[in-house]
């Protein structure tokens, strides 16, 4: 009875023992493999709404940044044309060579031409362009055909010369000839911080 007593207080024993390595498996497997996927799970199921939200953000900066590149694009263009009407300091220093001769090729005499400077400053390190505003005031002697001959010249010029005054009297008695005071205005691009060479 000994033996029988001894060998059923050991049976729980031995299943506790046989047991518990599969306990502790089976502990130890939910421990590395299910509870940090759990983790995992409720961690995404928190940051969905926040990659969501990202995402819409994200979209939202894409059109706008669409929107100022398209804008940009359209600035460049308009400065692209503006740039074609104004001068270079070389074109600027041989239209002034050339004033005389232009007005001449007319067949008005050129009386008297004065010239101004007004430089455009600016502090913004980021200008694209600043510019040079160069004013000529010329009075020329001619028939009205000759002066009219002379402002479409000017016109057709690849830079944009600008006819800011013209007034006309008349300069002998009999009214063939006509005297001319003309305003004119050239703009000159120069590069940012820099100066006439």
């Amino acid at each position: 009875m000994t033996t029988d007593r001894n060998h059923k207080a050991f049976a729980p024993r031995r299943c506790a023992l046989t047991a518990a390595p599969f306990l502790i498996s089976l502990v130890a497997l939910y421990n590395w493999v299910i509870s940090p996927q759990v983790g995992y799970l409720r961690a995404v199921q928190r940051l969905e709404p926040v990659v969501t939200r990202m995402a819409e953000e994200l979209d939202a900066v894409e059109g706008a940044r669409d929107e100022k590149i398209s804008t940009m694009r359209g600035l460049q263009a308009e400065l692209a044309k503006v740039r074609e009407g104004l001068f270079t300091c070389r074109e600027s220093k041989a239209f002034i060579q050339d004033l005389p001769a232009i007005l001449g090729k007319t067949g008005c005499a050129v009386v008297a031409v004065d010239f101004s400077v007004d430089v455009q400053e600016t502090d913004d390190p980021n200008a694209v362009v600043v510019v040079e505003t160069l004013h000529a005031d010329c009075t020329l002697v001619g028939r009205y055909e000759q002066i009219v001959a002379l402002l479409q010249l000017l016109r057709q010029n690849r830079q944009k010369v600008w006819v800011d005054s013209c007034r006309m009297d008349h300069a002998d008695s009999r009214g063939e000839r006509l005297e001319c005071q003309l305003g004119l205005t050239l703009y000159i691009a120069l590069q940012p911080g820099g100066f006439r060479p």
